[in-house]
């Protein structure tokens, strides 16, 4: 029942919490009243990261018993990025990492009762470009969570997070849909366009819907062409134009983050099309899997130049 998979939400381990569903997981907690005071959720760009967060945000402030009921005024100010008591915290323009000092500013606030809801919530954005410092200011208030607080962490990849941190939050790893649910979704979602032509938005994207979405909606993005255009070589084993696709990348972190991110798409999606090609298959998996050996390494403060060089 709710009260059921909500105290396993709650307080289940990670397989527990693994046997439910993102839905009934989220529900149950939601409808017992019992949300986490610490959740990360980990996945790929696209994969609905945000919009997890923002609805377990609005559920935690929501005046409702049930909610969310997206008639209160709780409810209002939230779908409006406008509650006092929901702050988002990502890096600042023109940086690469949340600041210590930007943990330590949510930390003091987190001690102030909330302004109208009957919680405060706390969006970490961009959580795993945290150095260790940051991390451990973070900890230190995950320990002792003061009063009726929900810190919400969004990463690609939880390996960036320190164990200690990982170890006290509920843990939701996004992955791609089911093909059926995701062309339902788009279509029920997004009117206009063809089973067909969802389908293979769907395909070229890994099912990713958010990125589906973009190619649908005519949007264009360099660097996936790149990483097409990179993956292209690495197949060819042209090292010199991989070399040269990926120096525009290699002057900016936050740029070659996503250029691994959609490089990973883009290889899991070759693996797929390949599969009778077992020669080809296999290669693809062993250079799926160094991309993301050396993907961690991106929020250290390794030269990116030698970074690509590692993967070429």
């Amino acid at each position: 029942d709710a009260a059921h998979k909500a105290q396993l939400f709650a307080n289940g381990t990670e397989d527990e919490v693994r046997v439910l569903t993102g839905k009934d997981a989220v529900l149950g907690a939601i409808s017992s009243g019992k949300i986490p005071h610490a959740i990360i959720i980990e996945g790929d760009e696209g994969l609905g990261k945000h919009t997890l967060a923002n609805f377990i945000a609005l559920a935690s402030v929501c005046g409702s018993t049930d909610g969310p009921c997206l008639k209160c005024n709780n409810c209002h100010l939230a779908e409006i990025n406008s509650h006092p008591d929901i702050t988002v915290i990502s890096a600042a323009d023109g940086k690469k990492n949340i600041a210590v000092a930007q943990i330590r500013e949510m930390r003091a606030g987190a001690f102030v009762k909330p302004h109208q809801a009957k919680r405060k919530v706390y969006i970490i954005d961009g959580a795993d470009t945290m150095n260790e410092q940051s991390q451990n200011a973070l900890l230190k208030v995950l320990e002792e969570p003061p009063g009726e607080m929900v810190f919400i962490l969004i990463a690609e990849s939880k390996t960036r997070l320190l164990e200690t941190i990982i170890s006290r939050c509920v843990l939701f790893s996004l992955s791609e849909p089911e093909k059926s649910e995701a062309v339902r979704y788009i279509a029920e979602s997004y009117m206009g366009y063809s089973k067909e032509q969802i389908t293979e938005a769907l395909e070229n994207s890994g099912f990713n819907i958010g990125r589906a979405l973009c190619e649908l909606k005519g949007d264009t993005d360099e660097i996936r062409e790149s990483v097409y255009a990179f993956l292209n070589a690495a197949i060819e084993i042209d090292e010199w134009e991989m070399i040269c696709i990926t120096n525009d990348y290699a002057k900016d972190r936050i740029s070659a983050s996503r250029f691994v991110a959609e490089l990973k798409t883009a290889i899991s999606t070759k693996i797929k099309s390949s599969l009778k090609n077992n020669s080809l298959s296999r290669d693809l998996f062993e250079f799926y899997n160094e991309v993301s050996l050396a993907e961690s390494s991106l929020i250290t403060n390794i030269n990116l130049s030698l970074f690509f060089t590692s993967i070429i």
